[in-house]
């Protein structure tokens, strides 16, 4: 069991981010074979799945850029 509340935080952070990753790749790959291999799945079968691969990536990009949004007006110091 974590106790440090900011690693717990962190740690679902990550196991989100890896989550919706997992569930972006599956997508693709799913219809990338139904393309490939079933005559009777089409492109517009498959055009729903692509929106839907489109709004998660859009959520995780949202994500990432709340994040560097938090680090506004944090100094940070110059390595060289």
């Amino acid at each position: 069991m974590i106790t440090d509340p900011e690693a717990q935080e962190i740690l679902e952070k990550e196991l989100n981010h890896k989550l919706y990753i997992a569930e972006m790749q599956e997508r693709l790959v799913a219809v990338t074979y139904y393309l490939i291999s079933d005559d009777l799945y089409t492109v517009e079968h498959a055009i729903p799945e692509l929106i839907k691969l489109i709004n998660l990536l859009e959520k995780e990009q949202e994500g990432i850029t709340y994040c560097i949004g938090k680090l506004d007006g944090i100094s940070f110091k110059h390595r060289g």
